[in-house]
């Protein structure tokens, strides 16, 4: 009978044999990490990348972009700020690039950058438009003001009559005229116009009801605005952003018709498992797009700007978002329709009624100061 043979194990084969496998997972999908952009830290230069951005800070804030940019090599800053104070910020020279969110701060900025790095990048545009909910809506179909432009039962988008919805204001009509509880005047609340390029552009949407054609004088500019600051003013206290009150849980509460951007409407109906029927969008007639301009004022800030215009995920993220992608010749581009009708929602209104005119820059800006008491 032979004994049972007793053999030793070498201390470091077993390490070995407990340690090799894990090891080589961990290699494995540390690759896989690696090549997806997922893993950065110690193994890739992240750079670091400081902007000054207004309401179109929500897409850098954006985890997703977030993301995506870190797999590029690149964590953008942001330090939030209303269009027209960031146009007046003194301390351009400490960004890499900046990114307002309409036409006159995009000007301004640009003009004190004279003779310096200034590079512009117009990567999407969105709609100034306002916010609302259904039964107010159908309240201004009654009003005559405001048709529904989707045909479906429910629609998501009305076009409003800004001239005809004026003389509701003007002549202090109340919800309750329109067969609703709610006995508050009919107005448009809106952000600060002294801060808030939405709310700027109301200012504009409102002096166009009063007289289509632009002021060209300082002296008419100031004029027309003695003539909108009323119906400003009716709306109490204004803020910097009325999204926040305007999707709260709460519902109406806060505002019936609140000034805002068509994609943070987009975006709210995209990122839920169903439509929120109750939210709709009234488009004025005579429409607004702001085209946001990215302006870059470093090689760091143009390569921010080049990959907003090329990188195939970040531009896919801006529909996704509610964005309409433009092109390097500012024609659109992806399939915003297209994703829009594939998650539930109709396209909607294009604008092809025509836009406002808004006063030339100079005249604009003395408009909103008459207007908002700008200081």
């Amino acid at each position: 009978m032979h004994e049972p043979e007793f053999k030793a194990v070498d201390p470091r084969k077993r390490f070995l044999l407990w340690f090799v496998p894990p090891l080589a997972v961990f290699a494995a999908g540390l690759t896989v990490l690696l090549v997806s952009g997922h893993v950065t830290g110690p193994f890739r230069h992240i750079t670091v990348v400081r902007a000054m951005l207004a309401s179109k800070r929500d897409f850098f804030q954006d985890e997703q972009v977030k993301r995506i940019l870190m797999a590029r090599g690149y964590q953008v800053h942001v330090t939030p700020v209303g269009s027209r104070d960031l146009a007046r910020t003194p301390d351009l020279d400490s960004y890499h690039f900046v990114f307002p969110s309409g036409h006159v701060a995009n000007e301004h900025v640009k003009a004190r950058r004279t003779g310096k790095h200034a590079v512009p990048f117009r990567p999407f545009f969105t709609p100034v438009v306002l916010g609302t909910f259904r039964e107010y809506a159908e309240a201004l179909v009654r009003a005559g003001v405001a048709t529904p432009y989707d045909r479906g039962e429910q629609p998501f988008y009305y076009n409003l009559d800004v001239d005809q919805f004026m003389k509701l204001v003007v002549a202090h009509k109340r919800w309750s005229d329109y067969k609703l509880a709610n006995g508050n005047r009919v107005i448009i609340q809106s952000p600060d116009p002294c801060k808030a390029y939405s709310g700027a552009v109301l200012v504009g949407f409102l002096a166009s009801a009063v007289d289509d054609n632009p002021p060209q004088t300082v002296a008419d500019a100031e004029a027309r605005a003695r003539e909108v600051k009323p119906h400003v003013d009716a709306q109490g206290q204004a803020g910097e952003d009325m999204a926040p009150k305007y999707f709260a849980p709460e519902g109406p509460t806060h505002a019936v018709i609140a000034v805002i951007y068509e994609h943070q409407y987009l975006a709210h109906q995209l990122n839920r498992r169903g439509a929120d029927k109750e939210r709709v969008l009234l488009y004025p007639t005579v429409q607004h797009q702001s085209t946001p301009e990215l302006i870059s004022f470093t090689p760091e800030g143009d390569r921010i700007g080049e990959l907003m215009m090329t990188d195939p995920a970040l531009r896919r993220r801006a529909v996704e978002l509610g964005f309409h992608s433009l092109g390097w010749n500012g024609a659109t581009e992806q399939d915003f329709a297209g994703h829009l009708t594939g998650q539930g929602l109709p396209e909607p209104p294009s604008g092809e009624t025509g836009r406002v005119a808004l006063p030339k820059a100079e005249l604009f800006e003395r408009m909103l100061d008459v207007v908002g008491d700008c200081r």
